[in-house]
């Protein structure tokens, strides 16, 4: 993705430990405090990224990332729980997942308090079940291989089924496993609502790659409120218009994250509360 614009904002969409850039056109005199990160509940370190606006003449370089650091950073839950995060590296500040999981049925909300003085909280919202995936597995078709390479296609298909319920909403993201770590692959992002499914099965194509290697594949469905689903899908309407890699965000998309102080001072990103339903499959060749 390659954009030039004078003014961005560098927002991150943030899954666990994936993140891609959204650059948001956004006058500097406007400098906020970004949010990106999530509480599940997997029992795995989740990941909270601060950060503030910043300006640029030139193409996107991830090195002038402008991290919030000092923080204190609180996640807890309806319950009376809660978790200080650590912060490590700078900007970035983690859960312990030993003592603090995300559970379903409950409501979670972030607390932020800045080295300088100003205080953000999210709007508590609930953990609701995900999409539940059955299975997974992969086709190949070997007449269709990338040209000059011996990389055939691979389509990789989930068989799933929702809750049973009228309406519910959630994300699917995929990830890739290689140099002994997962790594995520946000351009395969979608985010969906059912308003009839009702615990039917479906069989749903998760990602089509060209690939001349062994390799896993993960694919990761998130369960999402009706705001955080509004909130991802206005982002997407906006930064992929005619569903291409050319970016085009003009207007700040407004989150769940306010300074308690100042309800005009909102945080950039969303703070986002989700189950998590997950399969993978090794892919030979």
């Amino acid at each position: 993705m390659k954009l030039k614009i004078k003014s961005v904002l560098i927002l991150f969409v943030v899954f666990i430990s994936c993140q891609k850039v959204i650059n948001l056109d956004m006058p500097l005199k406007d400098q906020r405090l970004v949010v990106q990160g999530m509480i599940t509940n997997e029992k795995i370190s989740c990941q909270v990224i601060l950060s503030k606006t910043t300006q640029y003449n030139y193409i996107y370089n991830s090195a002038n990332i402008n991290y919030e650091t000092g923080a204190i950073v609180v996640i807890s839950d309806n319950m009376g729980n809660a978790d200080t995060l650590t912060e490590k590296p700078s900007g970035k500040y983690n859960t312990h997942p030993n003592n603090f999981t995300g559970v379903l049925g409950r409501s979670y909300k972030i607390d932020i308090n800045t080295k300088d003085g100003n205080h953000y909280r999210s709007t508590p919202e609930e953990m609701t079940i995900a999409p539940k995936i059955d299975s997974i597995y992969f086709t190949r078709d070997p007449n269709d291989r990338l040209k000059g390479s011996n990389a055939y296609r691979d389509n990789i298909y989930i068989n799933w089924h929702g809750p049973i319920d009228s309406l519910y909403y959630f994300m699917r993201g995929v990830q890739y496993y290689w140099n002994n770590a997962w790594h995520d692959s946000i351009a395969w992002v979608s985010v969906f609502n059912n308003f009839s499914l009702d615990g039917k099965y479906l069989k749903t194509l998760a990602v089509s790659e060209y690939d001349g290697a062994y390799f896993y594949v993960k694919v990761n469905l998130y369960s999402l409120s009706k705001n955080n689903y509004d909130f991802w899908n206005l982002l997407y309407q906006q930064a992929y218009p005619n569903d291409d890699d050319d970016v085009n965000v003009t207007v700040p998309l407004v989150g769940n994250i306010f300074n308690i102080n100042n309800p005009d001072d909102y945080a950039i990103g969303y703070f986002q509360v989700s189950a998590t339903s997950s399969k993978e499959i090794y892919v030979d060749h």
